[in-house]
């Protein structure tokens, strides 16, 4: 018998399955689904985010990607989401494993011949012990990081002030707990106006689940 030909993967036809098992899994919720998230002040950018009572991010890493950039993409994403899942395609996955932390999930995704894609869990991971108030204050824009320190009465005379400044007062003044709760908003809040008014790709691609029409 002749060994099953290799399929490989590429990114959109990953992203495209695991945003539409994501859609059906969040179909209840009071959730968002984005694309390309900014981390680190735009240093990193989560594929696919879950934002609501947590911060759920998906990297993917296909076939015919290459892994230079996931150690970076690990340490910009470690401090920011609450739990993260790789999805990698057969060709990579030994190598990515080791380059993600242990509480990372797993999810291996492989192309049929059909073009179809499968994804079969492989490590369930957990809750992440370690966000970082400044990796969570650097997914805002500058304006929302404004409307964050007014919403704790926080604003007064630093308003015109640099990023980096209004960051160190939001870190420096707003529980952890509070600062993500606060980010997790925000971020909803601006998937939501960018879905209403069609705003670029961010806009364009996200999806408002409460909303969604099958």
């Amino acid at each position: 018998m002749a060994p099953r030909r290799f399929t490989p993967t590429n990114d959109r036809m990953i992203r495209d399955a695991v945003k539409a098992a994501l859609v059906s899994r969040h179909a209840d919720d009071d959730a968002v689904i984005v694309e390309e998230l900014k981390t680190a002040r735009g240093s990193g950018r989560l594929d696919i985010a879950v934002i609501n009572g947590k911060l759920e991010g998906v990297e993917i890493k296909s076939d015919l990607d290459t892994l230079s950039r996931l150690g970076r993409q690990a340490t910009y994403f470690g401090g920011a989401a609450d739990k993260m899942t790789l999805v990698v395609g057969d060709r990579h996955l030994n190598n990515a494993v080791t380059m993600v932390p242990d509480w990372w999930s797993i999810v291996k995704a492989t192309a049929k011949t059909s073009g179809e894609i499968h994804l079969k869990t492989l490590r369930r991971g957990r809750i992440n012990k370690h966000l970082d108030p400044e990796a969570l204050t650097f997914l805002l824009e500058r304006e929302e990081l404004v409307i964050l320190l007014e919403r704790f009465g926080l604003d007064s005379g630093i308003r015109t002030a640099p990023y980096s400044e209004l960051s160190r007062r939001a870190m420096g003044a707003i529980r952890k707990q509070n600062l993500a709760a606060e980010v997790r908003s925000l971020l909803k809040r601006r998937a939501e106006f960018q879905k209403s008014f069609e705003i670029g790709a961010f806009g364009r691609n996200t999806v408002i689940c409460t909303q969604r029409v099958d």
